[in-house]
C-alpha cells in the first residue's frame, strides 16, 4: 500500500478527474477517512457484539474487547510495505493517522456527554426515598470499604505513583493523588450496566434488585460530585485558590439549572401537557442544552460529563424525558458510545502492562494485579457484610458483592482524566483496561452460578403451594394475572373479584412484545402513581431502554388499581414483562416461581369482536399460552372472555357460574376455585357432576386398586365435603347427570345453554368415565389448550355466549405419592382419610 499521508483536504478530488483515484486517497481526505473510521469501528463492534451474544455479555464488554483490537496492542502489528519506496506503514497507522483521531474522540465526548444525561433523566429520587434505610448502607459500604481495602493494599504493596519521567519517585502529594485516583477506579460500581445484567437475569422485583439498584444510583451520582470535586484541587501548588473558585462556580452551575432551566422547563411542559406528544421545539431545546452544560463545566474547570449530569438531574420526569429517553437512547447507545470506550484506548499498547520497564521495580507489574484483586475481593465481601444488617442470606450479599464489580463509563473517564492529569501513564492506564474487562465480563456467570445455586439448594418445602389442593382453603391465594393488551384486563379483574372474599394476592403481568434492540426486561410499577419504573434496563444499559416509553402499561396497571381499591381482601403489584414472544413463557415461570404463585391466569388468544364473534388478535399469544401450560410451576387457568365478565358489578344479584366435573385432578382444581366463589354475594354457583352408567357412585372392595378407581376415589371424597360445606346454601347447587355416551353429554351441555355467564371446567378430564363420555369428542378437538370440553364450550356449535375458564392443575414432572391424611389436611378438609395411599401423576 503507498505511503499514506494526512492532508487538510476535506474531501477527495473525485474519481472523473485526470489523475483519478488511487485507494490511498480515501485515507488523504478527512471526510473519506472519517467515514472509514466510523465503518470499521461501528462493524467491529457489531460484529465481537454479535460473537458474544450467546455469552450473555453486556454491550461494555464487547466494546471494551473493541477498544483493544483497535487499539496499538493488535492492528500495530500488521504492516503494509509500499511497492515503491523501502518503507512501510502499519494498519493502525492507515486507519488512524496521528492527526486524524481527533474526530473519533469528538464522537466519543458526544457519546458521553449524551450517555450521561440519559443516565441523569433516568434516575428515580423516589425509589431512593422510600428505601434510603436500606439504600444508603449499602451504597456506603459498598463504595467505601472497596475503597479503602484498595487505600490499604497500595500501601502494603509499595505500589508507587508512576512519573511523566518513567520514574518511581513521586512526591507525597502526587502518590496521594495516585492513590486516590486508584482507588476510586477500582471501588465505583456501574448503575446503568448492572441494571442490565439484572434485567437479563429477570430478578428487579427481587431483594436484590430492589436494593442494589438505588444503591448504585446513589453510589454513581455521589462519584461523580466527590470525583470532580476532587479533581479541581488536582493541579499545581502556586494556584492554592483555584480549587475554592471551581467549587464556588460549580454551585452556581447547580443554581442556575436549578432554578432557572428547571422551571423554564416546568413551565413548558405545562402547557404541552394536553397534547399526546411533546413538541418537537422543546426537545430540541433540551437537546441542545446538553452540550451548552458540558461547556459551562469545562469553562468552571470541571469535567464536562458533571455539568450534563446536573443537567439530567433537574429535567422535570415526566413526558418530557420519556420523548428525550425515546429520542436519544439508540442513537447515542449503538453510534456514539463504542467511541467513547474505543478512544480510551487510543495509542495504548495494553500489552506493555504485562511487561517490565527498567525503572519501575521487578515486582511491580505483580503488585497492581494484587491491588486489583484485593478491590474486586472487597466489592464481594462488601455486599456480603450488609446482608446480615437486613437479614439477607449470605447469597444475596455475594450477588451484591458481585454486582458491585462491573465497570462502565465512569470508571472510563477516571482512568482517561487520571491519564490525562498525568496521574498514572499509559502502562497502568492499559493494565486498568484490562481488568475493566475481566472483571464486567466475570460478573454475569457469577450471577448466574449464584441463583441456579440458590434455585437447586432451595428445598421444596418453600413452594409447596403450587396448586389449589396443596394450598389449603383458606390460604391466601398467590395469582398471577397475565395481559397482553388492554382489552383483557377488564376480564381478568372481574374474575378475580369473584374470588376476593377469601385472601388474595396478585401479581399483575403486562406481557409485552420486545420490538427494539434493547434487552428484555421487566418493568416494575409503583402502586401510588402509576407507573414509577424501576431502572432496571439499560441504555447502553440504562434503565430500561426507554421500553416503558414504547410500552403503554398505564391503562391496564390502573384497571389492577381499581380492583384493588374495590376489594377488601385483595393486594395487587403490577410489572410490565418486555420480551419476545419465544420467551414470554420463561419470564411467566420466574415470575410465578419468584411470586410463588398458585395459579396463572391467562387470556385466551381470541377476543370478543363487535359483531359478537370471536376474532383472533394476534396467533403468538395461542404459542406463549401452550408455552406455560407445557411447563407452568403452578396451576393454570385459561379465561375465555365473551363478554360476560365485564361490569360484574352491575349484575351481582343474577350472576351465574357453572362448573362441568367430569373427575380427574384438573376437575378437581376447578372445583377448589369455584368453591371460593360461594362466599361472594350475588353470585350463584352450579356443580354439575357428569357420571356415566355404569359408573358407580360409591366404590366397593376393591382387591386390586387402579389409577382411574384412585382418582374416581379422590373425586368422590371432594364432591362429598364440597356439597356438605356449600349445598346447603340458597346460592350454591349441586346437580347429577348421568350420562350413557358422548352424544348424551353434548346434548346435556347444549340443554344449559345460555343459563349461565361463566362455565368453568377441567383442562383434561380423566378417569373410566371420562373415556366413555368423552371419546368421540376427543377427537374433533380445535384449541387442545382448552381441553375437549372448553373447546366445545366456545365453538359454534354451543350457542350460548357465556365465557369460558379452563383450569389445569400442576402435577409436577415426577410422580408422587401423597398420604390422605397430608391431602386432607393441605386440602382444607377436602378430601378424609379412605385408609390407603393416593398415588397420583
Amino acid at each position: 500500500m503507498p505511503n499514506v499521508q494526512y492532508e487538510d483536504n476535506i474531501f477527495m478530488d473525485g474519481a472523473w478527474r485526470d489523475k483519478g483515484v488511487h485507494i490511498s486517497d480515501l485515507f488523504h481526505a478527512k471526510f473519506s477517512l472519517m467515514i472509514i473510521q466510523c465503518l470499521v469501528i461501528l462493524m467491529v463492534t457489531r460484529s465481537v457484539g454479535y460473537i458474544l451474544k450467546p455469552f450473555n455479555q453486556p454491550r461494555i464488554v464487547a466494546d471494551l474487547i473493541v477498544a483493544l483490537l483497535l487499539s496499538p496492542t493488535i492492528i500495530n502489528k500488521i504492516s503494509f510495505q509500499n511497492g515503491s519506496e523501502m518503507s512501510s506503514m502499519t494498519l493502525y497507522e492507515i486507519i488512524f493517522p496521528p492527526m486524524s483521531f481527533a474526530l473519533v474522540e469528538i464522537f466519543g465526548f458526544l457519546g458521553l456527554i449524551y450517555y450521561v444525561f440519559l443516565v441523569a433523566i433516568r434516575l428515580d429520587a423516589k425509589v431512593i426515598r422510600e428505601k434510603s434505610v436500606m439504600v444508603l448502607p449499602v451504597a456506603a459500604a459498598t463504595v467505601a470499604l472497596p475503597f479503602l481495602a484498595v487505600v490499604i493494599a497500595i500501601v502494603i504493596f509499595g505500589l508507587a505513583a508512576p512519573m511523566e519521567d518513567d520514574s518511581f519517585r513521586p512526591s507525597r502529594r502526587q502518590q496521594a493523588t495516585f492513590t486516590f485516583v486508584l482507588g476510586f477506579a477500582l471501588s465505583v460500581p456501574a448503575f446503568p450496566i448492572m441494571a442490565r445484567l439484572l434485567a437479563e437475569v429477570k430478578l428487579p422485583n427481587g431483594e436484590i434488585g430492589q436494593i442494589v439498584l438505588p444503591a448504585a444510583m446513589v453510589a454513581d451520582v455521589t462519584s461523580w460530585i466527590v470525583l470532580a470535586v476532587c479533581f479541581a484541587f488536582v493541579g499545581p501548588a502556586s494556584e492554592a485558590l483555584a480549587p475554592l473558585w471551581v467549587v464556588l462556580a460549580g454551585a452556581c452551575h447547580v443554581v442556575v439549572c436549578a432554578f432557572m432551566i428547571r422551571p423554564l422547563l416546568v413551565w413548558l411542559g405545562r402547557r404541552t401537557s394536553s397534547s399526546q406528544s411533546v413538541k418537537i421545539e422543546v426537545m430540541g431545546l433540551v437537546i441542545g442544552l446538553v452540550p451548552a452544560a458540558g461547556l459551562s463545566a469545562a469553562v468552571i474547570g470541571l469535567h464536562p460529563a458533571l455539568g450534563v449530569l446536573v443537567l439530567g438531574l433537574v429535567v422535570p420526569r415526566g413526558p418530557l424525558t420519556a420523548a428525550l429517553t425515546q429520542r436519544l437512547e439508540s442513537y447515542v447507545i449503538n453510534a456514539l458510545l463504542p467511541f467513547t470506550i474505543i478512544s480510551s484506548a487510543h495509542a495504548i499498547d495494553v500489552l506493555d502492562a504485562l511487561t517490565t520497564s527498567a525503572e519501575e521495580s521487578e515486582h511491580y507489574t505483580l503488585s497492581l494485579v494484587c491491588v486489583a484483586i484485593v478491590g474486586t475481593l472487597a466489592k464481594l465481601g462488601a455486599g456480603m457484610a450488609v446482608s446480615p444488617l437486613f437479614s439477607l442470606p449470605h447469597t444475596e450479599g455475594l450477588s451484591i458483592g458481585a454486582l458491585m464489580n462491573t465497570i462502565g463509563p465512569l470508571e472510563i473517564i477516571i482512568l482517561n482524566t487520571g491519564k490525562d492529569r498525568k496521574i498514572f501513564g499509559d502502562r497502568i492506564h492499559g493494565f486498568l483496561l484490562i481488568w475493566s474487562l475481566v472483571s464486567t465480563a466475570m460478573v454475569r456467570p457469577i450471577l448466574t452460578a449464584i441463583e441456579e445455586r440458590k434455585l437447586r439448594r432451595s428445598p421444596a418445602a418453600t413452594y409447596k403451594n403450587r396448586n389449589l389442593q396443596l394450598s389449603g382453603f383458606d390460604s391466601d391465594l398467590r395469582v398471577v394475572a397475565c395481559v397482553h393488551t388492554v382489552r383483557n384486563a377488564p376480564s381478568i379483574t372481574s374474575l378475580l373479584q369473584l374470588a376476593n372474599h377469601f385472601p388474595l394476592s396478585v401479581c399483575a403481568v403486562h406481557l409485552a412484545e420486545l420490538t427494539s434492540s434493547a434487552p428484555a426486561m421487566l418493568i416494575v410499577h409503583d402502586a401510588a402513581d402509576g407507573q414509577r419504573t424501576l431502572p432496571i434496563g439499560d441504555i447502553h444499559t440504562t434503565t430500561s431502554s426507554g421500553l416503558d416509553n414504547q410500552v403503554d402499561s398505564q391503562p391496564i396497571t390502573s384497571a389492577f388499581q381499581r380492583f384493588q381499591q374495590r376489594s377488601t381482601n385483595a393486594t395487587v403489584s403490577s410489572l410490565t414483562a418486555v420480551s419476545s414472544y419465544s420467551s414470554m413463557a420463561d419470564d411467566v415461570f420466574r415470575i410465578a416461581e419468584g411470586y410463588r404463585a398458585t395459579l396463572v391466569v391467562l387470556p385466551f388468544h381470541r377476543q370478543l369482536a363487535i359483531d359478537g364473534q370471536m376474532e383472533e388478535i394476534n396467533p403468538n399469544v395461542r404459542s406463549v399460552n401452550q408455552g406455560i401450560l407445557a411447563g407452568a410451576p403452578c396451576s393454570v387457568a385459561v379465561l375465555v372472555d365473551r363478554g360476560q365478565l365485564v361490569d360484574l358489578d352491575s349484575k351481582l344479584s343474577k350472576y351465574r357460574v357453572a362448573l362441568l366435573f367430569f373427575g380427574g385432578p384438573h376437575d378437581r382444581e376447578a372445583l377448589l376455585y369455584a368453591s371460593r366463589f360461594s362466599n361472594r354475594p350475588g353470585v350463584h354457583l352450579t356443580v354439575v357432576r357428569f357420571m356415566s352408567v355404569s359408573q358407580p357412585h360409591t366404590p366397593k372392595a376393591m382387591p386390586a386398586i387402579s389409577m382411574a378407581r384412585v382418582e374416581q376415589r379422590i373425586d368422590d371424597e371432594y364432591v362429598r365435603e364440597f356439597r356438605q360445606q356449600y349445598a346447603s346454601r340458597a346460592s350454591v347447587a349441586y346437580e347429577e347427570r348421568v350420562v350413557a355416551d358422548c352424544e348424551e353429554t353434548v346434548a346435556a351441555i347444549r340443554e344449559m345453554g345460555g343459563a349461565h355467564n361463566l362455565y368453568m371446567v377441567g383442562r383434561a378430564p380423566g378417569g373410566d368415565s371420562t373415556s366413555v363420555l368423552l371419546a368421540s369428542l376427543s377427537n374433533f378437538v380445535e384449541f387442545k389448550e382448552l381441553g375437549p370440553i372448553g373447546d366445545l364450550l366456545v365453538s359454534a356449535e354451543f350457542s350460548a355466549t357465556a365465557s369460558v375458564l379452563v383450569v389445569q392443575q400442576y402435577s409436577g414432572d415426577q410422580q408422587c405419592i401423597w398420604d390422605m391424611d397430608e391431602i386432607s389436611s393441605r386440602s382444607g378438609g377436602m378430601a378424609r382419610r379412605d385408609g390407603y395411599n393416593v398415588i397420583r401423576r
